[in-house]
């Protein structure tokens, strides 16, 4: 394997992100009223700033464990780069579906469409790290840092996502909740598993 390959693999990566992540802000619109009626727009805006805010750490922790996910590689093959491509494909489609949430955020289609992009885009980026440790593609001096976000453990934080799309339907705030919880849980939950794989 070629290291330039590789840097050419996460310097596409980083810019499909860093498109996506600038595209949701562009759902953001400033609005055009008599400056007396600007604060109470501005309120209105809130739910669509919530869900630029929501998306926006979302896609900025999956560019966070992709880069060290790659940064610990010495290899790849044509499996791993089509798993790439369909992690981008997620995240690329993450601004369609955010866009869809803030215009209909009270609608369980909505809530249930950006659960399930979202829970592809986690399931993918941890089925690439799965794969690579599998494959023996990780240094092993960065292997015990990496099992964590590939093991069983970090598997179930991941299908919390996909169980919002079901719970969507039930009760939307209990979905949204579920999205939050995914953030929470995520170092605990990292170190639970940490401890599992070392043991």
């Amino acid at each position: 394997m070629d290291r330039s390959d590789l840097g050419r693999i996460t310097a596409f990566t980083d810019g499909v992100m860093a498109v996506a992540i600038t595209l949701l802000v562009l759902n953001l619109d400033v609005p055009k009223v008599n400056p007396d009626e600007l604060g109470s727009v501005l309120v209105d805006l809130l739910p669509s700033i919530l869900a630029y805010l929501l998306s926006f750490a979302l896609v900025g922790r999956f560019w966070i464990v992709h880069h060290a996910l790659f940064q610990t590689l010495r290899g790849f093959d044509r499996a791993l780069m089509s798993m790439n491509l369909f992690f981008l494909a997620t995240i690329a489609i993450v601004p369609f579906a955010t866009e869809l949430y803030d215009r209909y955020t009270d609608a369980a289609l909505a809530v249930a469409v950006f659960g399930f992009v979202m829970s592809l885009a986690a399931l993918a980026h941890w089925g690439m790290t799965a794969y690579t440790l599998h494959r023996g593609f990780v240094h092993e001096h960065h292997r015990r840092v990496t099992e964590p976000f590939g093991s069983p453990v970090a598997l179930g934080l991941t299908l919390i996502f996909l169980l919002s799309v079901p719970i969507a339907f039930v009760s939307v705030l209990a979905a949204q909740a579920l999205w939050v919880l995914t953030i929470v849980l995520r170092y605990p939950v990292r170190r639970l598993s940490g401890r599992a794989s070392s043991s």
